[in-house]
């Protein structure tokens, strides 16, 4: 548990500090510094490890400093020659001081930001029961065979890290900044920095990411960005639930760094309307690029939503004023162009030809956006938040200044119907076909309209007389927050079935990787294995976690990888290996010593399965479970 705690402590460290300070030193503010910090980080590990592959220096927490050292002297050079960021509407504190009752309120502010987080994680954790859980999922599985290696060879270069998912180890292009920023830490098992890296930069971005986007979408609401971080905390689709559903770590991570990221344009944006200095506006075209680069080196589908968004921003804010300044018009353009760019080009081609995920039918998809129920955990206070961003939505759409937000809500949400119905569009085909990764933008910007929201809805309230408030609007006031707290309260049965069915040790209907007598057995008997000796077992059983969590060689340590000719070879051979001296002399050339089989397969594959044929007269059994057994290849080669 320290090791997880000082996990998260660092890697906060790591994302905010380099950030905030190269974008101080271009003169922004502290909260844009802030929001734009975590994105920032992206750059700086993935661009990072490149360089340090390159020249070969080997990954870590001194090449990370010597990186942010960079970018901080890179910060104050621009700005000896002259470029500033401009004054934004994030200039000043998060939260305005307010003469109203409401000021009085934000008082408390932190304990219900406190007690929100608590209603979000303490389910995670209940089943978790431990800092080193290992998640059931097939992602899971990867991401801990990555960030090993990236341990293990103190590479975590994205032109490289793609080696892990062929037994060749041939590299190829992985998006792997959240590994860069997981490698910096030095302490720890695997699946602890893991765990603490994920936790790092799901929850903290996400939320103050979203407080800041509201505080530029509604400076003059005083309780814009506590209202909007709540809903941020409280709402079903947030990063932290799509790490225990589905696990695709870097897409959730560089998701919870795009509010900051989109409040960091939108308020830059809005300081350089109608006429921007060419100063200012390089000096944000700058600091925004980079931010959208760390992105796509998080995730390559985050920064095309960034685009997209950039599109809608710029387009709706720049209309009324073409007329005085046409070459505003260039920013959408171009931002679109950069959109069609990435999604048809060869890194684009990796997603887009995808076929598969989950199809739903018409009704039910427009019920999954329309009542707030998301395939990311839906509950009932999805409905209930539902509720509100629907007449924010339509007060945004109604409201000038406002549309944009409301416009973007739409777009996404066309998207995410696109991915709900598997559309012949292609509109969500950079997401995999998938409305689990498009529900993070969609609630992102939900959390702001809920606002706008309540704004309406308290329209509905006793109107204050000069003299205060009326009598009847103190009880009605106390009545309603007590309904809230109780719906959120009402939500934790919810969650915690949510994280179960991937985080028990037992889960009805849902197999495992990893069982937990697995576990204690590999615990008890790895240490006297020889960890330089390779195991050849399916990838879809406990054994590809060997090599995450204690380092042991494995053939196959990624579930899903695509099986060389020579990896055919070996798991057909381990069939009669016993008593063929040509099959057995196959495995001892490439250093097979171990095969582990499985009588309960997680997934049924003919090449696969065939590692479960052989007996025990393959050699000697160092340990088995109901459901499993490690053999010590002892055949006779001739």
């Amino acid at each position: 548990m320290l090791f997880l705690l000082l996990t998260i402590l660092l890697v906060l460290a790591a994302v905010y500090v380099p950030g905030y300070v190269g974008v101080r030193l271009l003169g922004g503010s502290r909260l844009l510094a802030l929001a734009l910090a975590p994105a920032l980080a992206g750059a700086i590990a993935g661009i990072g490890a490149i360089l340090a592959a390159l020249l070969g220096v080997r990954w870590g927490l001194p090449t990370y400093l010597a990186a942010s050292t960079l970018l901080a002297l890179l910060g104050w050079g621009l700005a000896r020659f002259g470029l500033r960021l401009p004054t934004t509407v994030l200039d000043g504190p998060l939260l305005p001081h307010s003469p109203t009752s409401s000021g009085a309120a934000l008082h408390w502010a932190p304990l219900w930001l406190v007690g929100a987080a608590a209603i979000a994680l303490a389910p995670i954790a209940r089943q978790a029961a431990r800092p080193d859980a290992v998640l059931e999922r097939w992602d899971t599985l990867y991401h801990l065979s990555a960030l090993q290696r990236v341990r293990e060879t103190s590479d975590a270069s994205s032109l490289h890290l793609g080696a892990i998912s062929n037994s060749a180890l041939e590299p190829t292009f992985y998006p792997a900044a959240f590994h860069a920023l997981a490698g910096i830490v030095p302490w720890g098992s695997t699946p602890v920095v893991l765990n603490g890296t994920v936790l790092a930069l799901a929850v903290v971005p996400w939320a103050l990411g979203i407080a800041l986007l509201a505080r530029t979408v509604l400076p003059q609401v005083s309780w814009a960005p506590f209202g909007a971080a709540l809903a941020a905390l409280l709402i079903p689709a947030t990063p932290w639930n799509l790490w225990i559903h589905l696990s695709p770590i870097p897409n959730l991570s560089a998701f919870a760094a795009l509010p900051g990221s989109l409040a960091a344009a939108a308020a830059l944006w809005g300081a350089l309307l109608p006429r921007p200095r060419w100063r200012s506006a390089v000096a944000a075209g700058l600091v925004v690029g980079a931010a959208g680069l760390g992105l796509g080196l998080l995730h390559p589908n985050v920064a095309v939503t960034a685009l997209i968004l950039l599109v809608v921003l710029t387009a709706v804010t720049a209309l009324p004023h073409l007329r005085t300044t046409p070459l505003l018009a260039a920013v959408p353009l171009l931002a679109a162009l950069a959109v069609l760019a990435v999604v048809f080009s060869p890194l684009g081609a990796h997603v887009t030809g995808f076929d598969g995920g989950l199809r739903i039918p018409l009704w039910r998809a427009f019920m999954e956006v329309g009542l707030g129920l998301l395939t990311v955990w839906p509950m009932a206070l999805g409905v209930v938040l539902a509720a509100l961003w629907w007449p924010g939505l339509i007060r945004c759409l109604r409201t000038a200044p406002l549309r944009w937000v409301g416009i973007a809500w739409l777009v996404i949400a066309v998207i995410y119907l696109d991915a709900a119905l598997d559309s012949p569009l292609n509109l969500s085909a950079i997401y995999y076909r998938g409305q689990d990764r498009v529900s993070m933008p969609l609630a992102m910007l939900s959390c702001v309209l809920v606002v706008p929201g309540l704004q309406v809805w308290s329209r509905l309230l006793p109107e204050r007389t000069p003299q205060g408030p009326p009598r009847a609007l103190r009880p009605l006031t106390i009545g309603l927050v007590l309904a809230a707290a109780l719906l959120a309260l009402g939500s934790i049965p919810a969650r915690d079935d949510n994280a179960a069915k991937n985080l028990a040790a037992h889960y009805p209907g849902r197999g495992r990787f990893l069982q937990p007598d697995e576990r204690a057995l590999f615990e008890e008997h790895v240490p006297q294995m020889d960890s330089a000796a390779t195991v050849l077992a399916s990838p879809f059983s406990g054994a590809a976690h060997l090599y995450a969590l204690y380092g042991q060689d494995v053939r196959l340590p990624v579930a899903g990888m695509a099986y060389s000719d020579l990896d055919r070879e070996l798991i057909y051979a381990t069939e009669d290996a016993a008593y063929n001296p040509a099959s057995c002399q196959l495995l001892q050339e490439h250093g097979i010593r171990y095969v582990y089989q499985e009588r309960l397969p997680y997934a049924h594959h003919r090449t696969s399965d065939s590692v479960n044929l052989a007996g025990p007269e393959l050699g000697r059994v160092l340990f088995e479970t109901e459901h499993s057994r490690m053999i010590e290849v002892e055949c006779d080669a001739g």
